[in-house]
């Protein structure tokens, strides 16, 4: 018996996580960029345990012309359950699909859409269709197949795509024909442990299905046999438990909407997203389109290869205040002052938040930390300064390394650094709480390179 997950959502193309670096499709969804769309509402399992579909995330590559649609979920192994999705694209000039209401499968289409060969076609959604998907693993764990269907022009036409196999190795559609998709246009992958996140994930040129960045799509999914024998399990939508059978009707079916409510957006569009390492801190900068009830950003970061973070563990570090409702370009900086005595990567993404508090993220940059290519003593900040001050230095290479501040007849007041340094940036702060008023020069001693500097403290 095959089983399929259908999935329902409303995406504007237009409106995605901006166009900052182009996703790696690999069957796992824990991406920055991508935003959850969907979620199941109960926890039915009409057809066990071993197949589910539990989230739907999606990332709208505008200027790259390309959408990304994830499905966190697994496959049975055991038989050939399978995914299937249904998917129309909206607006003014999209393709002409089936109507809601209309008998959508039909005999010579693969898996559930052919209905057992024409038996079982009476099947109908509560929106308008375009395209049918259906993904099973053949009663196998090693591979994925993907059937495809479509309903635009007055006719339907059905395909086999190709296959992937089940941990997440990329493939492409190199098994089209060009009746409903370009070959080799879409990258598909699926990776099937059952982990969270983890699961179908799709690129799909907009071309290929007649969308554009005005455009929006819906999309549903569900759990049904090859034969046409539908289940309990979708998302979006609420089944009261117990499996729907054949010929099921989404559109007059009680617990639905089954699809998402109208066009879901981002409501900041981001044009840039950038960082640069300095001495001392790292300057992040980033611009906006346009805003929509725009409460402003959360700044989180995660350390690389160090004992709080190994790429997964983000932590906010600070918050932007937004610009509300704009249509104009808004240009946003954040200076994150941080010390890291070597070279590593840093990694910052953006957490948009509404008014409401709904949040989108966007994809991430990574920036390495950079070693100073010289000795360098910085001037120390604040100066004039009362009663403490920051120094800041760096080192090109392993050394040992003196920090000692003087007054003006050449006495030694404080020793702030007498120790082995590794290659780095660092800064130390000087209280001056215990000493009078005036002139004092601090010096640094890294191997056979002195520098030496003015400061004033005025009390």
């Amino acid at each position: 018996m095959k089983n399929v997950f259908l999935l329902i959502v409303s995406i504007l193309l237009v409106s995605s996580s901006a166009s900052l670096a182009q996703l790696v499709v690999n069957g796992d969804l824990s991406e920055g960029a991508y935003t959850t769309i969907a979620t199941k509402q109960n926890t039915n399992n009409g057809f066990g345990t071993a197949i589910d579909v539990s989230k739907i995330v999606y990332y709208a590559d505008a200027p790259n012309s390309m959408l990304y649609l994830g499905i966190e979920g697994k496959l049975d192994v055991g038989s050939d359950n399978a995914i299937g999705v249904w998917l129309d694209v909206t607006g003014t000039g999209s393709p002409a699909g089936l109507a809601a209401g209309s008998s959508l499968g039909f005999a010579g289409a693969g898996n559930y859409m052919d209905g057992d060969n024409g038996s079982n076609v009476d099947f109908k959604a509560d929106f308008e269709v375009d395209y049918m998907f259906a993904f099973n693993p053949g009663n196998g764990s090693s591979s994925v197949y993907w059937d495809a269907a479509s309903h635009v022009g007055g006719g339907s036409v059905a395909e086999y795509q190709g296959s992937c196999d089940q941990s997440g190795t990329a493939s492409t559609n190199s098994s089209a024909a060009g009746g409903i998709f370009t070959q080799n246009s879409i990258t598909f992958a699926f990776n099937n442990d059952g982990a969270a996140n983890h699961g179908l994930e799709m690129a799909i040129p907009f071309s290929e299905i007649g969308a554009n960045s005005s455009m929006s799509i819906q999309v549903f999914a569900f759990v049904v046999s090859s034969t046409g024998y539908f289940s309990d399990v979708t998302v979006p939508g609420n089944v009261t438990p117990g499996n729907l059978g054949f010929d099921a009707d989404f559109s007059t079916l009680a617990g639905g909407l089954y699809h998402s409510n109208p066009a879901s957006s981002l409501p900041v569009e981001l044009t840039s997203f950038t960082g640069a390492a300095n001495t001392g801190f790292i300057q992040l900068n980033w611009a906006t389109a346009s805003e929509i009830n725009n409460n402003g950003f959360e700044i989180q970061r995660v350390i690389h290869n160090q004992n709080n973070g190994t790429g997964n563990n983000w932590a906010t570090i600070g918050f932007v205040k937004g610009h509300g409702t704009t249509s104009k370009v808004q240009q946003y900086s954040y200076t994150d002052n941080i010390q890291i005595a070597s070279p590593v990567l840093i990694s910052y993404r953006l957490k948009q938040i509404d008014f409401d508090g709904t949040a989108h993220f966007y994809n991430s940059i990574t920036i390495q930390n950079l070693i100073p290519v010289s000795v360098k003593l910085s001037q120390n900040y604040p100066n004039p300064f009362n009663p403490t001050t920051k120094i800041s230095y760096s080192i090109p290479k392993d050394e040992f390394v003196s920090l000692k501040v003087y007054d003006v007849l050449g006495n030694e007041v404080a020793t702030l650094v007498n120790n082995n340094k590794n290659a780095g940036n660092y800064s130390v702060d000087f209280n001056g709480s215990n000493l009078s008023s005036g002139i004092y020069f601090y010096k640094l001693q890294a191997g056979n390179n002195v520098s030496l500097k003015k400061m004033i403290l005025m009390k």
